[in-house]
Protein backbone atom coordinates (compact mmCIF):
# COMPACT_ATOMS: atom_id res chain seq x y z
CA UNK A 1 0.00 0.00 0.00
CA UNK A 2 1.07 3.62 -0.97
CA UNK A 3 1.98 6.54 1.48
CA UNK A 4 -0.59 8.96 1.24
CA UNK A 5 1.75 11.55 0.11
CA UNK A 6 2.90 9.83 -3.00
CA UNK A 7 -1.04 8.48 -3.91
CA UNK A 8 -1.48 12.14 -3.58
CA UNK A 9 1.05 12.87 -6.19
CA UNK A 10 0.41 10.28 -8.32
CA UNK A 11 -3.15 11.63 -8.59
CA UNK A 12 -1.71 15.25 -9.13
CA UNK A 13 0.71 13.88 -12.39
CA UNK A 14 -2.09 11.92 -13.86
CA UNK A 15 -4.33 15.26 -13.63
CA UNK A 16 -1.50 17.28 -15.15
CA UNK A 17 -0.75 14.75 -17.92
CA UNK A 18 -4.78 15.20 -18.61
CA UNK A 19 -4.97 18.72 -18.84
CA UNK A 20 -2.12 18.67 -20.86
CA UNK A 21 -3.42 16.32 -23.14
CA UNK A 22 -6.92 18.06 -23.18
CA UNK A 23 -4.90 20.89 -24.17
CA UNK A 24 -3.04 19.17 -26.88
CA UNK A 25 -6.33 18.54 -28.26
CA UNK A 26 -7.85 21.69 -28.20
CA UNK A 27 -4.66 23.38 -29.72
CA UNK A 28 -5.07 20.85 -32.82
CA UNK A 29 -8.75 21.17 -33.26
CA UNK A 30 -8.35 24.44 -32.90
CA UNK A 31 -5.88 24.97 -35.79
CA UNK A 32 -7.60 22.56 -37.40
CA UNK A 33 -11.09 24.94 -37.52
CA UNK A 34 -8.59 27.84 -38.42
CA UNK A 35 -7.49 25.93 -41.57
CA UNK A 36 -10.71 25.21 -42.44
CA UNK A 37 -12.26 28.66 -42.23
CA UNK A 38 -9.78 30.23 -44.96
CA UNK A 39 -10.21 27.23 -46.96
CA UNK A 40 -14.23 27.65 -46.69
CA UNK A 41 -14.22 31.07 -47.60
CA UNK A 42 -11.95 30.73 -50.30
CA UNK A 43 -14.16 28.23 -51.56
CA UNK A 44 -17.28 30.23 -51.57
CA UNK A 45 -15.24 33.56 -52.91
CA UNK A 46 -14.44 30.81 -56.23
CA UNK A 47 -18.25 29.73 -56.48
CA UNK A 48 -19.82 33.34 -56.19
CA UNK A 49 -17.15 34.83 -58.16
CA UNK A 50 -17.39 31.71 -60.91
CA UNK A 51 -21.30 32.54 -61.11
CA UNK A 52 -21.47 36.16 -61.69
CA UNK A 53 -18.48 35.38 -64.38
CA UNK A 54 -20.59 32.59 -65.87
CA UNK A 55 -23.68 34.45 -65.45
CA UNK A 56 -21.95 37.61 -67.35
CA UNK A 57 -20.87 35.51 -69.99
CA UNK A 58 -24.27 34.05 -71.12
CA UNK A 59 -25.80 37.49 -70.70
CA UNK A 60 -23.26 39.19 -72.91
CA UNK A 61 -23.17 36.33 -75.45
CA UNK A 62 -27.14 36.25 -75.80
CA UNK A 63 -27.45 40.22 -76.44
CA UNK A 64 -24.44 40.27 -78.70
CA UNK A 65 -26.95 37.38 -80.54
CA UNK A 66 -29.69 39.12 -80.29
CA UNK A 67 -28.64 42.19 -81.85
CA UNK A 68 -27.10 40.26 -84.82
CA UNK A 69 -30.84 38.82 -85.19
CA UNK A 70 -32.71 41.85 -84.99
CA UNK A 71 -32.07 42.30 -89.15
CA UNK A 72 -33.37 38.80 -89.65
CA UNK A 73 -36.68 38.12 -87.33
CA UNK A 74 -38.59 40.40 -89.67
CA UNK A 75 -38.14 37.45 -92.08
CA UNK A 76 -40.22 35.36 -89.63
CA UNK A 77 -42.69 37.77 -88.21
CA UNK A 78 -43.23 41.47 -87.47
CA UNK A 79 -43.58 41.04 -84.10
CA UNK A 80 -41.46 39.41 -81.75
CA UNK A 81 -41.61 39.16 -77.64
CA UNK A 82 -38.21 38.58 -75.84
CA UNK A 83 -38.67 37.15 -72.47
CA UNK A 84 -35.06 36.05 -70.45
CA UNK A 85 -35.27 33.20 -68.30
CA UNK A 86 -32.72 32.93 -65.26
CA UNK A 87 -29.66 33.51 -67.07
CA UNK A 88 -29.46 30.06 -69.53
CA UNK A 89 -32.33 30.54 -71.82
CA UNK A 90 -33.64 33.28 -73.79
CA UNK A 91 -37.74 32.91 -75.40
CA UNK A 92 -39.06 35.06 -78.50
CA UNK A 93 -42.24 34.44 -79.36
CA UNK A 94 -43.84 35.36 -82.90
CA UNK A 95 -47.69 34.99 -82.64
CA UNK A 96 -48.29 36.12 -86.47
CA UNK A 97 -46.02 35.07 -88.30
CA UNK A 98 -45.73 35.22 -92.10
CA UNK A 99 -46.08 32.59 -94.75
CA UNK A 100 -45.29 29.66 -94.20
CA UNK A 101 -45.38 29.88 -90.41
CA UNK A 102 -48.41 30.23 -88.39
CA UNK A 103 -46.62 30.60 -84.82
CA UNK A 104 -43.49 30.81 -84.03
CA UNK A 105 -40.94 30.38 -81.37
CA UNK A 106 -37.02 30.51 -81.04
CA UNK A 107 -35.22 29.49 -77.92
CA UNK A 108 -32.05 30.54 -77.16
CA UNK A 109 -30.55 28.14 -74.57
CA UNK A 110 -27.13 28.35 -73.24
CA UNK A 111 -24.57 26.13 -71.28
CA UNK A 112 -25.21 26.51 -67.52
CA UNK A 113 -21.95 28.06 -66.88
CA UNK A 114 -23.05 29.89 -63.88
CA UNK A 115 -22.95 26.78 -62.06
CA UNK A 116 -19.27 25.05 -62.60
CA UNK A 117 -20.29 21.22 -61.13
CA UNK A 118 -23.59 21.31 -63.28
CA UNK A 119 -21.65 23.03 -66.86
CA UNK A 120 -18.47 20.28 -66.31
CA UNK A 121 -21.08 17.47 -66.08
CA UNK A 122 -23.27 19.19 -68.77
CA UNK A 123 -20.84 19.69 -71.47
CA UNK A 124 -19.42 15.55 -70.62
CA UNK A 125 -22.97 14.83 -71.49
CA UNK A 126 -22.81 16.63 -74.86
CA UNK A 127 -24.65 19.86 -74.43
CA UNK A 128 -23.68 23.21 -75.97
CA UNK A 129 -25.72 26.07 -76.79
CA UNK A 130 -28.21 25.69 -78.58
CA UNK A 131 -30.86 27.61 -81.06
CA UNK A 132 -33.92 25.90 -80.97
CA UNK A 133 -37.18 27.31 -83.49
CA UNK A 134 -40.29 25.67 -83.17
CA UNK A 135 -43.12 26.30 -85.43
CA UNK A 136 -46.59 25.67 -85.82
CA UNK A 137 -46.99 26.02 -90.06
CA UNK A 138 -50.28 26.47 -91.93
CA UNK A 139 -50.01 23.53 -93.60
CA UNK A 140 -48.99 20.49 -92.38
CA UNK A 141 -46.44 18.28 -93.64
CA UNK A 142 -47.11 15.29 -95.40
CA UNK A 143 -44.83 13.26 -94.21
CA UNK A 144 -42.89 12.90 -90.40
CA UNK A 145 -39.31 12.78 -89.42
CA UNK A 146 -37.06 12.63 -86.58
CA UNK A 147 -33.39 13.13 -87.40
CA UNK A 148 -31.00 13.18 -84.84
CA UNK A 149 -27.09 13.54 -83.69
CA UNK A 150 -26.43 11.27 -81.07
CA UNK A 151 -23.64 13.30 -80.02
CA UNK A 152 -25.55 16.54 -78.90
CA UNK A 153 -28.03 16.03 -75.76
CA UNK A 154 -30.98 16.84 -77.58
CA UNK A 155 -30.39 14.39 -80.36
CA UNK A 156 -29.72 11.78 -77.66
CA UNK A 157 -32.58 12.24 -75.92
CA UNK A 158 -35.01 12.05 -78.96
CA UNK A 159 -32.89 8.90 -79.92
CA UNK A 160 -33.90 7.15 -76.76
CA UNK A 161 -37.97 7.95 -76.52
CA UNK A 162 -38.55 7.13 -80.09
CA UNK A 163 -40.16 3.19 -80.74
CA UNK A 164 -38.21 2.17 -83.42
CA UNK A 165 -40.86 -0.26 -84.32
CA UNK A 166 -43.14 2.01 -85.19
CA UNK A 167 -41.04 3.86 -88.00
CA UNK A 168 -39.04 3.38 -91.04
CA UNK A 169 -35.00 4.03 -90.01
CA UNK A 170 -31.96 4.92 -91.69
CA UNK A 171 -28.51 6.58 -91.09
CA UNK A 172 -28.64 9.56 -92.29
CA UNK A 173 -26.10 12.77 -92.67
CA UNK A 174 -24.19 11.41 -89.65
CA UNK A 175 -27.08 11.17 -88.09
CA UNK A 176 -30.30 8.85 -87.60
CA UNK A 177 -33.06 9.32 -88.84
CA UNK A 178 -36.41 7.72 -88.42
CA UNK A 179 -39.33 8.13 -90.45
CA UNK A 180 -42.61 7.63 -92.33
CA UNK A 181 -43.42 8.17 -96.02
CA UNK A 182 -41.49 7.57 -98.70
CA UNK A 183 -40.52 11.21 -99.41
CA UNK A 184 -38.94 11.83 -95.84
CA UNK A 185 -35.49 11.09 -96.43
CA UNK A 186 -34.97 13.31 -99.27
CA UNK A 187 -36.90 16.17 -97.69
CA UNK A 188 -34.70 15.64 -94.42
CA UNK A 189 -31.52 15.34 -96.16
CA UNK A 190 -32.46 18.33 -98.40
CA UNK A 191 -33.39 20.55 -95.70
CA UNK A 192 -30.11 19.58 -93.17
CA UNK A 193 -28.24 20.73 -96.36
CA UNK A 194 -29.76 24.34 -95.85
CA UNK A 195 -28.55 24.34 -92.65
CA UNK A 196 -25.01 23.60 -92.34
CA UNK A 197 -23.47 25.84 -94.28
CA UNK A 198 -24.41 28.11 -91.13
CA UNK A 199 -24.58 26.77 -88.26
CA UNK A 200 -21.41 24.74 -86.40
CA UNK A 201 -23.83 21.72 -85.56
CA UNK A 202 -27.21 20.04 -85.66
CA UNK A 203 -28.87 18.64 -83.43
CA UNK A 204 -32.25 17.79 -83.96
CA UNK A 205 -34.77 18.29 -87.27
CA UNK A 206 -38.21 17.48 -86.51
CA UNK A 207 -41.26 17.16 -88.98
CA UNK A 208 -44.34 16.17 -87.90
CA UNK A 209 -47.99 15.93 -88.92
CA UNK A 210 -49.82 17.05 -85.63
CA UNK A 211 -49.12 20.11 -83.45
CA UNK A 212 -48.01 21.80 -81.16
CA UNK A 213 -45.10 21.44 -83.09
CA UNK A 214 -44.99 20.99 -87.26
CA UNK A 215 -41.41 21.93 -87.18
CA UNK A 216 -38.49 21.88 -84.89
CA UNK A 217 -35.03 22.50 -85.57
CA UNK A 218 -32.16 22.38 -82.99
CA UNK A 219 -28.68 24.00 -83.93
CA UNK A 220 -25.77 25.61 -82.51
CA UNK A 221 -25.70 29.40 -82.71
CA UNK A 222 -24.55 30.87 -86.03
CA UNK A 223 -20.97 30.28 -86.85
CA UNK A 224 -19.85 33.61 -87.87
CA UNK A 225 -22.47 36.63 -87.02
CA UNK A 226 -20.78 38.93 -89.71
CA UNK A 227 -22.82 36.62 -92.28
CA UNK A 228 -26.22 39.32 -92.37
CA UNK A 229 -29.00 37.69 -89.74
CA UNK A 230 -31.34 37.67 -93.17
CA UNK A 231 -29.47 35.31 -94.49
CA UNK A 232 -28.92 32.71 -92.23
CA UNK A 233 -33.05 33.10 -90.93
CA UNK A 234 -33.58 33.38 -94.53
CA UNK A 235 -32.08 29.34 -94.70
CA UNK A 236 -34.77 28.51 -91.78
CA UNK A 237 -37.70 29.63 -93.73
CA UNK A 238 -36.16 27.71 -96.73
CA UNK A 239 -36.43 24.44 -94.52
CA UNK A 240 -40.58 25.17 -93.37
CA UNK A 241 -41.07 26.04 -96.84
CA UNK A 242 -39.83 22.61 -97.93
CA UNK A 243 -41.57 20.61 -95.82
CA UNK A 244 -44.96 22.86 -96.68
CA UNK A 245 -44.74 21.89 -99.89
CA UNK A 246 -44.68 18.28 -99.20
CA UNK A 247 -48.12 18.37 -98.66
CA UNK A 248 -48.74 19.07 -101.53
CA UNK A 249 -47.11 16.40 -103.15
CA UNK A 250 -48.31 12.73 -102.68
CA UNK A 251 -46.19 10.86 -100.50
Amino acid sequence: MLHPLLEGRGYLASQDWSQQHKSQADSSWGSGMDLGVPILMTGAILIVGWFFLGMQWNVHKGQRLLRWMREGLPLLSERTTLEWVGTSLVRLRMREAKTPFREVELLLVFEPRDVPFLWLFSRWRGRRDLMIVRARLRQPPAFEGEWANPAMWTGREILQRIVWGEWENMDLAGGRLAYRGAMAPRVIEECLGDLSGSYPYIARLSVRRAEPHHLQIHVGFPRDQKIPAREVFQQIRRVAERVSRSSAVPS
